[in-house]
């Protein structure tokens, strides 16, 4: 499975412009099943519970540079694992969008 870091990537989007494939992912987001949520929640929480209990034990200006490097590497993480699990939802997604165009 290929992993795409930007909605421009997909093959399947490429005829439509930003805001469009905000709302053609939207739409497929909300096909997701309860156990992909589940996995896509478990994923973030794994991620982030460990980078903010060592935050606490850090002082003055490491903890503003430790959150923005763990917002950053959280978008960087978790964009293609949301894109993954969207992509197969994509042909729903479109003729959804294009239905109520």
């Amino acid at each position: 499975m290929t992993l795409y870091f930007s909605t421009n990537n997909i093959p399947e989007l490429t005829n439509y412009n930003l805001k469009q494939r905000q709302a053609i992912l939207t739409i497929a987001a909300l096909k997701f099943s309860a156990p992909e949520k589940f996995i896509i929640n478990i994923i973030k929480l794994i991620m982030l519970i460990p980078l903010f209990l060592t935050i606490t034990a850090l002082n003055g200006l490491l903890i503003a540079i430790s959150i923005a490097a763990i917002f950053t590497g959280y978008f960087l993480i978790m964009r293609p694992i949301v894109l993954m699990f969207s992509h197969k939802y994509l042909t729903y997604a479109i003729k959804k969008f294009e239905n109520n165009k």
